[in-house]
């Protein structure tokens, strides 16, 4: 029988061993970089996460007194302005399509709110003084034990949507009726009294009517185009404006009126807007409304108004050489027929009527204010609109309307504010934290900028 062949026996030398001790360490030096750079770009990850949702979003844009305004807020508060200012200049820019020639001042309006939100400094800045302003507002409000209930706030978000789940009678808002005072003397031999005069008659001096953007930007109106804009999720985010509800026979009921809340809310969330947002926004409206109706609540409806009649000329000369030619006795009705250049004015003597502050343009509203006695004449006076000779005709407190009146109370709040946070030492701007975070979504719709840039004309050529 054969015997089996026996395998030979490998023979290891000191080469064999030493090579596998070389690939040992190679294998293993692998397997430690290998570990190293997991265990450096989990913790690069880590931190880049704990970066974005943590550090970043906590850091202080400003600070008013103990309270911090942090990015997280600033961030949201932006987009929610933007959204606003969109939709705002959006509903502008139809006007001017509706009005055509006449609609010049509406696209003015959204081309200004436009470059603004290409504007990220100016946006942010904006933003930041509205948050400041909202914290000083918070606190006189406290000081006053002024506060927004549940109730309040659902109303009013329900009168952004235009529901009415409990319809009450709403007075009739009327018009505090505008008396003239007798006229003296003085005045007749001045104006023949043929005409009333009033605070409505249109003069050049009276400053320019602008439909302005929100002054608190970051508020939402009470319509729902303003709080109600349909924001469309796209690789770049952007803010469509909803069209306005048209009444129709269906009713609208509490389910109805949910279901748009809830795709308003799903729509803006698309862009980095949270319902809590929305919902101090309107908050802070109401807060607002409330704490300046309990500022103004002593104030009466009436002011200090001046009548006055002026000569409107384009040059200094020519107003000197109408001054001297009142000197020398010339009759002022004659004067403002001849020279001056305010068609709404020049046929009546240049009569403007009654006038309270912030009607007129400033330059021409403090030299009509300076004159003290009826039938006192002004040097030549220089505003936007050319030179003016002012003649005084009266002066008096005279009641005002109702619309008037919330006028005077807004720039009352207005004044208050402004002289409140001027007063304030304990108010900090981070320029370096805000500035290089001030987000640009929503972006403007590129068919508002198309029809900024080249209006529809309303008129169809024959």
């Amino acid at each position: 029988m054969a015997k089996n062949k026996e395998t030979p026996r490998k023979i290891v030398t000191k080469k064999h061993i030493a090579r596998q001790e070389r690939e040992h360490k190679q294998i293993k030096a692998v397997t430690i970089t290998a570990g190293v750079i997991i265990a450096v770009a989990v913790v690069i990850l880590a931190y880049a996460l704990i970066s974005s949702f943590v550090i970043k979003p906590n850091r202080v844009v400003a600070s008013v007194g103990d309270t911090r305004i942090k990015a997280s807020k600033f961030d949201s508060e932006v987009r929610y302005t933007r959204l606003n200012m969109i939709n705002n200049a959006s509903q502008y820019a139809q006007y001017a399509q509706m009005f055509g020639e006449m609609g010049s001042s509406f696209l003015q309006t959204a081309q200004g709110m436009v470059n603004q939100l290409n504007d990220s400094t100016t946006m942010g800045r904006t933003v930041i003084d509205s948050m400041i302003d909202d914290v000083l507002i918070q606190e006189e409000a406290a000081k006053l034990n002024i506060s927004v209930s549940k109730s309040e706030l659902s109303k009013s978000i329900e009168d952004a949507f235009g529901f009415h789940p409990d319809p009450t009678t709403t007075p009739t808002v009327t018009g505090t009726p505008v008396s003239t005072p007798t006229m003296s003397a003085a005045q007749i031999n001045l104006i023949k009294p043929t005409e009333t005069p009033n605070a409505t008659k249109t003069a050049i001096a009276t400053a320019s009517a602008t439909i302005s953007a929100p002054s608190k930007t970051a508020t939402p109106e009470a319509t729902l185009t303003t709080v109600g804009p349909a924001a469309t999720a796209t690789l770049e985010p952007s803010a469509t404006p909803i069209p306005s509800i048209t009444p129709t026979p269906t009713t609208y009921t509490q389910k109805l009126y949910d279901q748009n809340l809830k795709k308003y809310l799903t729509n803006v969330s698309t862009v980095g807007i949270s319902r809590k947002q929305v919902e101090y926004s309107f908050r802070m409206q109401i807060l607002r409304e409330k704490l300046m109706l309990e500022l103004t609540k002593d104030l009466k409806p009436v002011e200090d108004q001046v009548w006055a009649r002026h000569i409107l000329v384009p040059t200094e000369d020519e107003a000197k050489k109408v001054l001297e030619e009142l000197e020398a006795g010339k009759d002022w009705t004659e004067l403002a027929a001849t020279y001056s250049t305010d068609p709404g004015s020049k046929s009546n003597g240049g009569d403007l009527g009654w006038f309270g502050k912030g009607a007129m343009v400033p330059e021409f509203e403090e030299a009509a204010y300076a004159l003290k006695k009826v039938g006192e004449i002004s040097a030549p006076v220089h505003s936007e609109h050319g030179w003016h000779i002012i003649q005084l005709v009266g002066r008096a407190e005279n009641p005002i309307s109702a619309d008037r009146f919330q006028r005077v109370k807004q720039n009352y709040f207005n004044d208050w504010l402004k002289n409140l946070r001027a007063s304030r030492t304990d108010i900090v701007i981070n320029d370096d934290v805000w500035m290089p975070i001030v987000p640009n979504q929503p972006a403007v719709p590129q068919e508002l900028i198309s029809a900024l840039i080249t209006p529809v004309p309303t008129d169809i050529p024959k």
